[in-house]
């Protein structure tokens, strides 16, 4: 990997035996972000995936790598995500798949994301539908195939997500003036 000018940002999809973990690095300079790595772990156990984050991280100067915690996730984030403070332990709600997936297609519209011409990556990219729950909800996802669940797809997303600031518990405060 060349030395970078911009700042490294990474997604980490896990999974085991029915879908594979995927890993996405990009290279982010000015808002764009340009893929610098892509890696598949097929059948790899979660202690390998473990150490070959950690080299990842000690090695590179990662600035954020955000981690799939959901399910099976949940302890290889929570082991990661003690040892590196730039490690963020992310939920896979619907709500946070339609932010990610929004803010990626904002980026792919505006040609601000550089990808790697690869026919499975642009297939699970196509892949990812948003559907309108019976509650009214929306979910974005992808029907199963036998090469996984658009992993791929979510790691790229993880990377390139826009970063926002914590949200703040309990109500805004806002200040009136009541005149007359």
């Amino acid at each position: 990997m060349p030395v970078p000018q911009g700042r490294l940002v990474a997604g980490f999809d896990v999974g085991r035996t029915r879908d594979r973990s995927e890993l996405a690095v990009f290279e982010e300079t000015g808002g764009r972000f340009t893929c610098r790595m892509l890696r598949s772990f097929e059948g790899v156990p979660f202690a390998e995936q473990e150490a070959h984050l950690r080299r990842l991280l000690s090695v590179l100067p990662v600035a954020r790598l955000s981690v799939d915690r959901s399910g099976i996730g949940m302890n290889l984030a929570e082991n990661l995500a003690r040892d590196f403070p730039q490690v963020v332990e992310e939920n896979f709600t619907n709500e946070a798949k339609e932010r990610w997936a929004t803010d990626f297609k904002i980026l792919l519209q505006r040609r601000d994301v550089t990808l790697p011409r690869q026919r499975e990556l642009v297939g699970q990219i196509h892949s990812i539908k948003r559907r309108v729950l019976p509650s009214g909800k929306v979910s974005f996802d992808a029907e199963r195939s036998n090469r996984g669940h658009a992993d791929k797809f979510w790691a790229v997303a993880l990377a390139c997500q826009r970063e926002r600031a914590p949200e703040r518990r309990g109500g805004t405060e806002i200040g009136v003036r009541v005149i007359g």
